[in-house]
């Protein structure tokens, strides 16, 4: 029997969609409250949407997928930083940092995206020894 790549990594995705569906319905007070289906589609599409913004790990995928639960489909278009951020060519433990401080700040002030502009440029200053 020969399994292919291709076959691997569509074990690996099913698993990883599979805890961090557990996750989410321990962490978040209103997940449980969607259907298994939904949530498994929701998340199969969110993961989708994270590697082709070139997150390869669980937790830039993570990450991504819970800024799209918190801000909704379109949260990349507040901000032209971020938009650049996440196409940017920086290694992913930078992006994910940025992200995740920016994503933090406008959790907690929705409505001042120059506050997580802000942060997300200072999370890429001072995690420059990092590498590019």
């Amino acid at each position: 029997m020969e399994i292919r790549i291709e076959q691997m990594n569509e074990v690996a995705r099913a698993e990883f969609i599979e805890r961090l569906d557990a996750a989410l319905m321990r962490d978040l007070s209103d997940y449980y409250k969607i259907g298994r289906d939904q949530r498994r589609e929701f998340l199969a599409a969110a993961v989708e949407l994270a590697e082709n913004k070139g997150f390869k790990s669980e937790q830039g995928m993570a990450s991504y997928v819970l800024a799209l639960w918190y801000l909704d489909i379109d949260f990349e278009e507040k901000s032209t930083a971020l938009e650049t951020l996440l196409v940017s060519p920086l290694p992913e433990v930078r992006r994910v940092h940025a992200f995740n401080q920016w994503v933090e700040t406008v959790l907690g002030d929705p409505d001042n995206i120059a506050a997580a502009d802000e942060a997300l440029t200072k999370s890429l200053q001072l995690t420059e020894p990092w590498g590019n």
